[in-house]
């Protein structure tokens, strides 16, 4: 009894940490970058002087996620490519067009609802 009402705990406690980390929307409001999360979370990106390009080839295969989500088109968390060796923050919502940007140092891709 005690062993089933634990493992339940956990499972609920397991999916409600994945459901946190999803994204649900990428949203910009001047210079900001925010990614809203499926249990109402968001972070923030300052992307003033970022530069939106199409996603290079080297984020699109021969990826393995280092840490972070992924449930169907939806990522969130650090990827790297195999190959290559470089290293991008994914926040996808599964929702929109796919744009890639540096910030920092940093390659990030994301997607835009209605763009």
């Amino acid at each position: 009894m005690i062993t089933g009402i634990l493992a339940a705990v956990i499972v609920v406690a397991v999916v409600l940490l994945v459901l946190s980390t999803l994204p649900v929307r990428n949203t910009i409001d001047g210079n900001t970058l925010t990614t809203h999360f499926m249990l109402g979370t968001t972070s923030t990106i300052d992307i003033e002087g970022a530069v939106f390009q199409e996603v290079p080839e080297e984020a699109k295969s021969h990826l393995i996620r280092t840490n972070g989500t992924s449930l169907g088109k939806k990522h969130s968390g650090h990827f790297k490519n195999t190959k290559t060796g470089t290293k991008f923050i994914f926040q996808l919502t599964g929702k929109g067009r796919q744009y890639f940007f540096q910030k920092d140092g940093v390659n990030y891709v994301i997607d835009l609802e209605g763009n």
